[in-house]
């Protein structure tokens, strides 16, 4: 049997999709790549919402800078996916401290260990630790067709295919999603 590699999947069924939506509804799904990406981190909706907060925040901070100076065509595509990318790295950065500060509040105390570890066993610490953003340039992406065509319209498309991607890659592949999956757990920050 020959093994896909599940991400050039999700991708190929999500251009699928998005020339489907597009052609018929005429809307986008924030870039050609992103349905593909945001498909597989369904099951991560902490992921999918950080990723969604940085997209916004690049869309407000290049629209606030638009005021000032002159940004269209390729520079403001530049500028998107540049901001983008750097709100996903500062995201990143704070979510890595979430982890160090949790593993130096583990190692640096002493007293009860059962103490130290049911303080960090709380559901929404282990959640937060967890969270990263889906892709450095996946907030640029979105972000520049919220500029294009709105955010409401953006997020409805890139829903609507997003789904589409998942519950074909269930109905094509599942056990090479559950195995993406899997392998996920294991690669997780907090682990």
């Amino acid at each position: 049997m020959i093994a896909l590699n599940i991400l050039a999947v999700s991708i190929g069924i999500g251009l699928f999709f998005t020339l489907i939506l597009s052609q018929f509804f005429g809307l986008a799904a924030g870039g050609l790549v992103v349905p593909g990406y945001m498909a597989l981190q369904l099951m991560n909706p902490l992921n999918v919402g950080v990723t969604l907060v940085a997209a916004l925040a690049t869309f407000f901070i290049v629209r606030m800078v638009s005021s000032y100076m002159v940004i269209y065509g390729r520079r403001q595509t530049i500028i998107m996916i540049l901001t983008g990318y750097l709100i996903a790295g500062l995201l990143d950065l704070f979510l890595g401290s979430m982890v160090a500060w949790a593993d130096l509040e583990m190692m640096g105390e002493t007293g009860d260990a059962e103490a130290q570890v049911a303080q960090l066993d709380s559901p929404l610490l282990m959640a937060v630790m967890e969270t990263s953003i889906v892709g450095y340039i996946i907030p640029g992406l979105i972000a520049i067709w919220f500029d294009r065509q709105g955010v409401l319209q953006t997020l409805c498309g890139l829903a609507v295919t997003a789904v589409l991607v998942r519950l074909a890659l269930i109905i094509i592949m599942p056990e090479a999603l559950h195995a993406y999956e899997a392998q996920r757990v294991f690669q997780m920050p907090g682990w």
